[in-house]
C-alpha cells in the first residue's frame, strides 16, 4: 500500500511542476484534475484496444510491433484529449502553453494508470516504486506536452500550426516507440550497455525538446496575457543559481 501512496506523491510533485509553467493565465484546478482522470481512463481503455491491435500481428508479437502499437495509440490518444478540450471548452485552451499543460496532465494521468497496472501485476513491495515507474511519470507528461503544443498554436490561428503539429507528433511517437522498443527488447534478450546509454540520451533529448517548447510557449503567453509581468519562467530553483553567480 505504501508504494502506491509514494507513487501518488511523486505524481503530485510532477503535477505541481507542470502547473508552475502556466504562469500568466492559470488553468482551473478542477479542469486539470478532470484531464488527469480522463487520461487515466483512456489508458485503461487503451490496454484493451492495444491488445486487440496486437492480435492481428501474430502471437507472441515482436517487441518492435508492441512498441509501435503502444506509441501510436497512446500518443494520438493524448492529442485527442487536448483536441477534445479545445473543442469543448475553447475559452480555456487558448494558447500553446495551455496545450502543453493539458497534454502533460493527460500524459500524467495515463502514466499513473499504467504504473499502477504494472506494479499490481508484478506484486511490487517496499516503500519506493521502481525507477522505471518514476521515469514513466516524467516521460508520459513530456510526450503529452509535445503533442499538445501545436493545438494551442491552432487556437491562436498561427499559420505554421499544421507543420508544427506534424513535427511534434512525429517526435512524440518516435520517442515513445524507441523507449518501448528498447525496454521490450531488453526484457526478451537482456539489456546491453548501449541500450542503457541510448535510453538516457533519449530521455534527455525528449526533456530538452519539451523544455524548448515550454520556453517558447511561456514567452508567447507572457506577451498575450501579462506583458508587464515581472514573473519569469526562470524563477525558483533557477534563481538560486543566478544569485550565486552574482
Amino acid at each position: 500500500m505504501i508504494v502506491y501512496v509514494t507513487l501518488l506523491f511523486c505524481a503530485i510533485l510532477v503535477a505541481i511542476l507542470i502547473y508552475r509553467y502556466d504562469m500568466y493565465e492559470k488553468e482551473p484546478w478542477y479542469m486539470l484534475a478532470a484531464t488527469a482522470a480522463v487520461g487515466a481512463v483512456a489508458m485503461w481503455i487503451l490496454g484493451y484496444v492495444e491488445d486487440f491491435s496486437l492480435g492481428f500481428l501474430g502471437q507472441p508479437p515482436r517487441p518492435v510491433w508492441v512498441a509501435a502499437v503502444a506509441a501510436t495509440h497512446e500518443e494520438f490518444a493524448k492529442l485527442a484529449i487536448v483536441l477534445g478540450i479545445a473543442l469543448a471548452v475553447p475559452r480555456l485552451l487558448n494558447d500553446p502553453m495551455d496545450g502543453i499543460i493539458y497534454g502533460s496532465i493527460a500524459g500524467l494521468g495515463m502514466a499513473v494508470n499504467e504504473s499502477v497496472f504494472y506494479m499490481t501485476t508484478s506484486g511490487s513491495q517496499g516503500l519506493l516504486p521502481a525507477p522505471s515507474e518514476i521515469i514513466r511519470l516524467v516521460c508520459h507528461p513530456v510526450m503529452g506536452g509535445i503533442c499538445g503544443f501545436a493545438v494551442g498554436m491552432k487556437r491562436m490561428q498561427m499559420r505554421r500550426w499544421p507543420g508544427v503539429l506534424a513535427g511534434c507528433m512525429a517526435l512524440s511517437v518516435t520517442f515513445h516507440f524507441l523507449w518501448d522498443w528498447m525496454a521490450f527488447s531488453a526484457l526478451e534478450g537482456g539489456s546491453r550497455r548501449w541500450q542503457h546509454l541510448a535510453s538516457v540520451l533519449l530521455i534527455l533529448t525528449g526533456i530538452l525538446v519539451y523544455g524548448v517548447l515550454v520556453v517558447i510557449a511561456s514567452d508567447w503567453s507572457r506577451q498575450i496575457f501579462a506583458p508587464r509581468s515581472a514573473r519569469s519562467l526562470w524563477g525558483w530553483p533557477f534563481s538560486l543559481l543566478i544569485r550565486r553567480r552574482h
